[in-house]
């Protein structure tokens, strides 16, 4: 049995990157491990790179030390995937975007404090609604999410999970195993 994030403190999020070929099948590949070892993803996001050919996977979940290493090494042996790291959520910075559809009278009454105090910018109006967005960490979001409920604004929420820039060393190694590729005529 998986254990429960809620209850274990050995339990932390996780972030999986993943650099691939962009091949059939190796998304299903990938998540299986996940799901062998009882590891629920929190979210998943698949994109391409500035290098063709090539995707990056970015992974969110929550377990512990010991299974976030197993499921590296099990992703690293998929023939696929050129590069595989994991992060804790406390080792880099992240950020959310987030899409807030609010009602047009009750924003109206009290919008422009609410765009001050959480940061936030209207990106629509119309008589039905307002759209609102807003960029930032986890609790940021949240944050505006529960005052807009709070007051009676919020119509509808929707919003990413974390978007991660990787630093030059992991460029500059994925860079040396294109240039390898290219070298040995993949």
């Amino acid at each position: 049995m998986a254990p429960i994030k809620d209850t274990d403190p050995a339990i932390r999020e996780y972030i999986i990157t993943v650099f691939t070929e962009n091949q059939v099948g190796v998304l299903g590949r990938i998540t299986s491990i996940f799901t062998r070892r009882k590891i629920n993803i929190e979210s998943l996001k698949v994109s391409e790179t500035p290098v063709k050919g090539i995707s990056m996977f970015t992974i969110h979940a929550f377990t512990t030390e010991d299974t976030a290493c197993r499921i590296l090494s099990g992703i690293e042996r998929i023939i696929e995937v050129l590069r595989a790291d994991k992060y804790r959520t406390d080792e880099f910075t992240a950020q959310q975007i987030a899409l807030y559809k609010v009602s047009p009278e009750l924003f109206l009454r009290g919008g422009d404090a609410c765009l001050k105090a959480h940061n936030a910018r209207v990106i629509e109006i119309n008589p039905e609604y307002v759209v609102l967005e807003r960029t930032g960490a986890k609790e940021e979001i949240e944050a505006l999410r529960s005052y807009l409920a709070q007051s009676g604004m919020l119509m509808q929420f929707t919003h990413s999970e974390n978007i991660v820039l990787h630093d030059a060393t992991v460029e500059n190694a994925l860079s040396g195993i294109i240039d390898r590729r290219d070298y040995l005529g993949d």
